[in-house]
């Protein structure tokens, strides 16, 4: 793993399909992409290359936007996407990678997120992406 980067696996119980349309459905998307007590208020997605997404996460806290930009996208394998967020990355871009391969009955999930720029950006994205790799395994557990 490169400097800046967090590493979070998760097997789930969903095939690797329905695994890779819950990251690029905007109305799974809001069902599972939270890391805490909130709501997405809103989430936009235009799953191809070079194509942007948004989501408006509501905290207790108050309001983080992700913004980003798809440079991968190959179905149900592997998404690779820019990560914009004021809480997460400081305002400045990070990419991430979400990695799918069949294991068994379900799927290996594989998110990467690199180019953090300080330890505190790391410690807070490895706690979010651990609690959202758990909030997706359920959704797709109640939904499947």
């Amino acid at each position: 793993m490169t400097d800046g980067a967090v590493r979070v696996t998760r097997t789930l119980r969903a095939r690797p399909d329905d695994v890779f349309a819950a990251w690029t459905d905007p109305d799974r998307l809001r069902r599972w992409l939270m890391p805490g007590p909130g709501t997405v208020a809103a989430a936009v997605t235009d799953p191809v290359p070079g194509g942007g997404f948004r989501f408006a996460k509501l905290f207790p806290s108050g309001v983080d936007e992700v913004t980003g930009e798809y440079l991968v996208v190959d179905p149900p394998h592997r998404l690779v996407f820019t990560w914009r967020s004021p809480g997460t990355t400081g305002g400045r871009d990070s990419v991430v990678t979400v990695t799918l391969r069949p294991d068994g009955d379900g799927t290996a999930m594989t998110i990467l997120h690199e180019r953090l720029p300080a330890e505190s950006f790391r410690s807070g994205a490895r706690g979010a992406w651990t609690a959202v790799a758990a909030n997706l395994d359920a959704h797709l557990t109640t939904t499947g």
